[in-house]
Formats: structure tokens, sequence, C-alpha cells
């Protein structure tokens, strides 16, 4: 088993980081993660691993409010899911280094600019919620489908779903509490899902997953300080600076 200790400390360090801002912001682990690993590491492996953690992340956070969990809210986003995923997958196997990282680049710099249009700007909201418009299996089964696509290409399945859970948000669907299982069960099992097609695949090699159960310490231990962070930091700005961090770790990726 071949593991270069050293590249996992400083996976680790970044995992750490990620999960502190994620306790801060509400968001950034899975794009944090992304934007900086392939900067030193393999981006293959590094979406391997990301998976592995963010998954284990999702989970924690379900279990905190698995009450508001709703079966039928989370079947049809997942129904979208297990076709889009496939696609993802194929797209990763396919991509070469090079292509992978501009697409990784990319995916990240929509999710900034996803994350900035629907937490910043208040005509948004207020277009949200004049547009009276009704959830339905269409609509979830889509968002599904290109988180899937998001996901198993380059482990970032967030965008899709954001703008989804947006809607049911502003237009009083869905609870905070409600969207966060949903949201966290989704990305599990979008996760999940990816992490058993790679094992089945021959691309998940005992020595990511032994690296990537060596880094989980650093995940808790970073949502630990995100949380007594969360009381003391200067949330709206701290907000607007990882937003635009995630944009321009995208655009550094794709330039690269």
């Amino acid at each position: 088993m071949d593991i270069d200790w050293i590249v996992t400390l400083w996976s680790a360090l970044v995992v750490l980081i990620a999960t502190i801002v994620h306790g801060i912001t509400g968001f950034g682990t899975g794009q944090i993660t992304m934007g900086v690993l392939p900067f030193f590491r393999n981006a293959s492996s590094a979406s391997i691993v990301v998976s592995i953690v963010v998954f284990i992340t999702n989970l924690r956070v379900f279990w905190s409010v698995r009450d508001k969990f709703n079966w039928k809210d989370w079947l049809t986003p997942v129904a979208g899911l297990a076709a889009g995923l496939p696609i993802g997958i194929y797209l990763f196997g396919a991509w070469d280094e090079h292509q992978l990282r501009v697409a990784i680049g990319v995916v990240m710099m929509f999710s900034a600019v996803v994350i900035l249009l629907l937490r910043q700007i208040k005509r948004i909201r207020e277009w949200i919620k004049g547009t009276r418009w009704q959830p339905g299996w269409v609509s979830g089964m889509l968002a599904g489908f290109l988180s899937g696509i998001f996901g198993g290409a380059v482990s970032i399945p967030g965008p899709p779903m954001i703008i989804y859970g947006a809607f049911l948000m502003e237009t009083d669907y869905w609870t905070a509490e409600q969207m966060k299982a949903i949201f966290t069960s989704f990305f599990a099992a979008n996760l999940l899902y990816r992490i058993i097609v790679l094992t089945s695949m021959g691309q998940m090699r005992t020595e990511i997953a032994v690296e990537a159960l060596a880094i989980v310490p650093a995940l808790f231990l970073g949502t630990w300080l995100g949380i007594k962070l969360f009381k003391i930091m200067p949330r709206e700005i701290f907000r607007w600076f990882i937003i635009a961090l995630i944009f321009v770790l995208g655009l550094l990726l794709t330039i690269r």
C-alpha cells in the first residue's frame, strides 16, 4: 500500500479549513476541498477522497435533523439522481486530468454564482416568491438528475439542488430544517452511490480509502471549531469572502 502521508497531511489541513468554513457559513466543504486539493494532488483521487469525507459530513448533519425527514420529498430527486449519476461517472472516467480540473473549475464558478444570487440578492428572492411556482415531480427529478451528473463527474452535486431548494424555501413549501434534512440525505445518497460505483469499477483503491479515513478526524475537528467560531465571526462579510474565494479557485483551476 503506497500512501504519501505528506500529501495526506496537507489534504487533512484543507478538509479542516473547509469544515470550519462550512460551520460558519453553512456551505463550502465540497467546493473548497475540490477547489484546493487538485493543486497538489491528482484530481481524480482527490474527488474520491472528497466523496468519502463529505458523505460522512452529510450523515453527521442529517442525524441532527432526522425527525424532519420526509420520504416523498427525498425520493423524487433521488429518482433523478439514479439516472444522472451514471452519466457523471462516465464523464469522470472519460476525462483526462486536465479536462477534469477544468470541469471542477467550471462547476465551482457556477456554484459560487448560484450561492451569490440566492443568498445575497434580494431581488432574486423576491422574484422567486413572485413566481408562485409549485413543486412537482418533474422539477424534483430534474434537479436530482443534474445533481447526479455534477456529483458523479466532479463530486460537487450542490448547485442544481441549491436552486431547487431555494424555490421550495421561498415559496414556504420547506422550512430550513426540512431542507437541511432532504439536502443532507440526498447528498449522502449521491455520494454513497458514487462510492459504490467507483468501487465496482476498481477506482476505489485501498490506499485512497485508508487515506480518506485518516482524514476523518480533521473533519470532526473542523466542524467543532466552525460551530464555535459561528458565534463570534462577522458571518455576512465572511460569506462574501468565501463566495469570492470559491469563484477564484474555480477560475484558477480552469485556466491553469
